[in-house]
């Protein structure tokens, strides 16, 4: 049976899990045997069609399994029922056994400060290669700036996302970043583009960029803008489905070879733009004869080069010039062989993007940015979820299928309120709400307090262990995410105040010391740690019917603040319902837009 790991994480967690109990570490291809019963007794990662690299081939471990199977069938049972213990007491510790973490009120400004000190002071990035994105890792660091004011913990983070857009891993053509450098220097990249790197990278640029402005650095600050703008083009032009959404991935290979379909020959490049401009883009961006890297396997491209920024043009004719061949380079691009689409599109990944083009919609007053994740999110709403609020998790060919995860519904709850602040429309709120309860009803267990990755079953189909996930990967973790949907409709809705508040203290309070301990795997925790010790910044704003004054609105749709629920209305006309409450007692003082702030 083979199984996709993106549309069954449940599955794919479980067998992880699993395999790691066998002392076989874990990883992808992974290779389970199970008992008819669905108990794994035995497994592996790849296996050779013969024998090779050390390793037994695929035909032997399957002959040897199955006399196994036949001549120590008892044995064999009693391992996998062993195994199956294992794996159900790995899940209660995952739970969490600790009830009242210790949560200073800098809390984020520490592990900010040790997550900074982890960061290449010269190429940015955590670490050394293969260098990754870590987008909520980064996230922490804005938020720890916002709560201490410290120029330092902005700067580790700006100087990683300043390298990030200056290097091979982003597209300089087409916009859009892959999924990791394989060096130090983000220079040569693993060539596959992930729509969730993508979803969360749009966001974090658009909340630095407000930060940069804030501070005066305009010139960066509208490089971070193009990054957004040439990204959410890319995702527009090779990642957008027909009837809606967003697939994905995009394949690293194009003609068997990885990379071949992005990088450029000089001789090439020199053919299709001129002498003059290709000698610009040289300069520019590294294109030089000979090229500019070598695969170490020996796979990619021979003597070509990957795109990345060496220079700026030094004049605007040379910025025209520039830009025209660019463009001209993007067109022949396109005629090559087209790379290989993952073209199922998933909830998760999709409210990911939601949420993203949505908060950059706001804070940069893009009303084309909220139109495409108003679009996208109507999708998900009409096309994932069935008429009796039944979210689903994955779309293709027209049709819908699986149960929802615990990703599907945090992701798609916390891109919806922040659609609704971008909007001010209170039906993503509600729905939002709707999400919320749906994943307490079928993937909360009051008991460990805790929040199962998938559900009890799928089409019929239960597994027989319920896998539990508390460290992020590229993405968020989805407990973390859930447990901040909880304390900011908490924070706003009066009819589920105490209960949501509870239950997110309660899994937060089980979970924070293991946080503080692993701020790299958890860091989504600590933005919901931080959320809980803090709370949602909430500003409700009355202006006057007849007031042309939008500056308070626009300084508190615009500004960056962690945890913020910005509601605005019109005096005399009918308030939202559900946040009705909030507006209680609250009037335009002296006929000018008012501005109320509950932290």
């Amino acid at each position: 049976i083979k199984v996709d790991r993106e549309e069954h994480p449940d599955v794919d967690q479980m067998y992880q899990h699993a395999h790691q109990l066998l002392a076989e570490g874990g990883g992808w291809p992974l290779t389970m045997f199970l008992l008819p019963s669905g108990e794994p007794f035995f497994g592996g990662t790849y296996y050779p069609p013969e024998d090779r690299y050390g390793r037994p081939s695929f035909r032997r471990i399957l002959t040897a399994l199955a006399a196994a199977y036949r001549d120590e069938k008892a044995k064999v049972l009693e391992y996998g029922q062993k195994l199956l213990d294992a794996l159900r007491e790995v899940q209660q510790q995952a739970s969490g056994t600790e009830t009242s973490a210790h949560l200073p009120s800098d809390l984020v400004q520490r592990v900010a400060g040790r997550l900074g000190s982890q960061v290449d002071r010269r190429e940015g990035g955590f670490g050394h290669a293969p260098k990754f994105p870590n987008p909520t890792a980064l996230g922490l660091l804005l938020r720890s700036y916002f709560r201490s004011g410290e120029v330092d913990d902005l700067r580790p983070a700006l100087l990683t996302l300043n390298k990030m857009a200056q290097g091979g891993i982003y597209d300089h053509l087409g916009g859009g970043f892959a999924r990791y450098s394989t060096d130090d220097k983000w220079l040569v990249p693993h060539f596959e583009k992930m729509l969730y790197d993508n979803a969360l990278l749009v966001r974090l640029y658009a909340q630095a960029k407000v930060l940069l402005v804030a501070q005066g650095q305009d010139v960066l600050a509208q490089r971070y803008q193009r990054v957004i703008d040439e990204t959410v083009g890319w995702l527009g032009r090779q990642m957008s489905a027909k009837d809606g959404g967003f697939y994905a991935a995009l394949d690293a290979d194009s003609e068997g070879v990885e990379g071949k379909y992005y990088v450029w020959d000089y001789a090439e490049v020199e053919q299709l733009v001129g002498p003059q401009k290709a000698s610009l883009v040289s300069r520019c961006y590294d294109v030089i004869p000979g090229g500019n890297w070598h695969d170490p396997h020996g796979h990619g491209p021979a003597e070509t080069s990957i795109l990345h920024v060496t220079d700026q043009p030094r004049d605007d004719d040379e910025d025209a010039l520039l830009a025209e061949a660019m463009a001209t380079l993007l067109a022949a691009r396109d005629k090559r062989t087209p790379l290989g689409t993952d073209d199922k599109i998933l909830t998760s990944w999709n409210a990911l993007l939601v949420s993203g083009l949505a908060t950059a919609g706001q804070l940069l007053a893009r009303e084309d940015l909220t139109a495409l994740a108003q679009t996208t999110a109507d999708f998900l709403l009409s096309h994932l979820r069935r008429p009796d609020g039944q979210l689903l998790r994955t779309y293709k060919d027209g049709h819908a299928k699986w149960a929802a995860t615990l990703d599907d519904h945090a992701f798609l709850a916390d891109a919806l309120w922040q659609l609704a602040q971008a909007t001010q429309d209170e039906r993503y709120l509600t729905c939002a709400h709707e999400l919320t309860e749906s994943a307490l009803r079928d993937l909360y267990d009051a008991d460990s307090q805790s929040f199962f990755v998938g559900p009890a079953e799928t089409d019929g189909v239960s597994l027989v262990t319920r896998p539990v996930s508390l460290h992020d990967s590229a993405i968020p973790s989805g407990v973390s995410v859930m447990c901040q949907n909880l304390l900011r409709l908490a924070a706003v809705l009066p009819d589920v105040r105490d209960r949501y508040q509870a239950i997110a203290e309660a899994c937060l309070l089980r979970l924070g010391e293991r946080a503080q301990r692993s701020p790299m795997g958890m860091a989504g925790l600590i933005h919901a740690l931080d959320l809980l010790t803090h709370g949602v910044v909430v500003t409700c704003i009355i202006e006057p019917a007849d007031s042309r004054d939008r500056s308070l609105r626009a300084m508190a749709l615009r500004s960056y603040v962690p945890d913020h629920f910005v509601w605005i209305v019109t005096e005399g006309k009918p308030l939202p319902q559900a946040i009705a409450a909030l507006f209680d007692g609250k009037t335009a003082r002296n006929g000018q837009p008012t501005a109320y702030v509950c932290v």
